[in-house]
């Protein structure tokens, strides 16, 4: 599969399984408070905290090798099921502990189930490589949207029941069974192999430092809900996570669907000696042209948003994703900054902005939740301005970016966004203040700006052009395009051949 195509499929996954999880959390938040949403929250931060350990270090690496046998296989395999039994047996002596400091007894439950469903995925590890180095995301797509459809029912059947926060860990762990048994039936060769731990020193080497770097990232992600549920309670954490999860659509739907099949095809490149430097800026570029636009809608109409889809019960969560909106723009200001650094093997330099951006963030929200909820959240903008900063330092360092090149990204991708905006602003203050209404107005709004997006990407000469005009070039008019040459931007100087 082309690269294009494999990220076509990613993102449709992706897409569709964030459409299916919008429409669960709608149902779920007029089935539970957002008190008992919290003991689900905190069990997802808490275990969210090393879950990226059992998989994504030792999977970094193997998509990303030149080749693939089955020893190496086998030993990832080995490393990974070890890993995720450690995790799994760490959690449910936790839970406890965790109840009791919390004080709140259903947390413990929902952690103890959220534990055990932490094997499904590490089972199933062997075929989901051999899915994601053979590019074969249309499976993958298959997989996930099977996966988040049946959690999505089984959360909300239970919820109905009456189950509170165990309705949402028990969907959970219906989605990491049927996410392997699912990827197992794509590639059921994969069964045969059996998991192994000799020859782990060659993972080791690159996994413990990437393990390092993913555990201290995976705790700056989770210490605002952990910190937030310990100082003002469950309930504002789950405020906290509905916002964070609201905006988070953004970069689950776009973001990772493009760059899931990034990390064979980047290091397939750098094994063949071919500079990342220009694709990094066309990716980059990319990035924040299709994400920033959607953030600075998304960021006009939430408040009104959630309280008409959710209810007043979450209406302060609308007022909470603003500064979210902004501080998750800014970390993709330097994406795909992960998947640079693991294909050059600069797993210590990636360590060392993750621990540095860690203390930043937890020190940053500490400070702000003296002043409360609100302030706690505006101070993860100034953890993502250090994140910047901190990246920006490490891509320059590992592949030579020219800063020039990623200043001009940023400027077109600003561009393109500015130009959105005035039509929501003006729809978000005409619009009557009722349900109805402001859903009708986010959707017209939303079309409008995304006319108004189409053109100003082409009027900038934006890397999005390209695959804008690639698209209707194939599916509209192909026999008319040949005729407007100049419509389409040319690569630039410092990058042609």
């Amino acid at each position: 599969m082309r690269l294009r195509e494999a990220m076509l499929s990613s993102t449709l996954q992706q897409n569709t399984t964030v459409l299916v999880y919008f429409a669960t959390g709608v149902v779920i938040a007029h089935l539970l408070t957002p008190r008992e949403a919290g003991s689900y929250t905190v069990a997802i931060a808490a275990i969210g905290v090393v879950t990226g350990l059992k998989e994504s270090a030792i999977g970094s690496y193997v998509v990303s090798a030149p080749e693939l046998d089955d020893d190496l296989l086998k030993t990832a395999y080995g490393l990974t099921l070890t890993i995720a039994t450690c995790l799994m047996l760490l959690f449910i002596g936790l839970s406890g502990p965790l109840a009791d400091f919390y004080r709140d007894p259903a947390l413990g439950e929902t952690l103890r189930i959220v534990a055990i469903a932490q094997l499904g995925p590490a089972f199933a590890f062997p075929a989901t490589m051999r899915l994601m180095r053979a590019m074969r995301f249309g499976a993958l797509l298959v997989v996930g949207i099977t996966a988040a459809i049946s959690q999505s029912l089984i959360s909300i059947t239970l919820a109905a029941l009456g189950y509170g926060a165990a309705a949402l860990a028990w969907g959970y762990f219906a989605a990491a069974l049927i996410t392997a048994l699912a990827t197992f039936a794509f590639r059921p060769d994969a069964i045969r192999l059996r998991p192994m731990l000799r020859g782990t020193r060659r993972l080791l080497a690159f996994a413990s430092w990437t393990s390092a770097a993913l555990f201290v990232g995976c705790t700056a992600t989770s210490a605002p809900e952990l910190l937030i549920g310990r100082a003002l309670g469950l309930a504002d954490a789950a405020l906290f996570a509905r916002a964070q999860n609201l905006v988070s659509f953004v970069r689950n739907g776009l973001v990772l669907g493009l760059a899931r099949p990034l990390l064979p095809s980047l290091g397939d490149r750098a094994g063949k000696g071919i500079s990342l430097a220009p694709i990094y800026r066309r990716l980059v570029e990319t990035i924040t042209g299709l994400a920033w636009p959607v953030y600075a809608v998304l960021a006009i109409w939430s408040e009104p948003l959630v309280r008409a889809i959710y209810g007043a019960a979450w209406t302060t969560a609308g007022t909470l994703m603003l500064p979210v909106a902004v501080a998750h723009a800014l970390t993709l200001a330097v994406a795909p900054q992960y998947d640079i650094l693991v294909v050059k093997r600069r797993q210590q330099l990636l360590f060392t902005s993750e621990a540095a951006i860690c203390v930043f963030t937890i020190v940053a929200v500490a400070i702000g939740l003296t002043l409360g909820l609100g302030a706690a959240v505006w101070s993860l903008v100034l953890s993502s301005i250090f994140f910047v900063i901190c990246y920006f330092s490490a891509i320059k360092s590992a592949i030579g970016v020219l800063p020039g090149l990623l200043f001009g990204a940023w400027g077109r991708s600003l561009a393109v966004t500015l130009v959105t905006m005035p039509v929501p602003l003006a729809f978000r203050h005409l619009i009557p203040d009722r349900p109805v209404e402001i859903i009708l107005g986010f959707i017209a709004s939303s079309m409008v700006s995304g006319l108004i997006w189409v053109a100003a990407v082409f009027l900038v000469r934006h890397e999005l052009s390209l695959h804008l005009g690639g698209l209707r070039q194939s599916l509209l008019f192909p026999s008319r395009l040949g005729t407007f040459p100049r419509s389409w931007p040319q690569p630039h100087q410092t990058e042609r051949g």
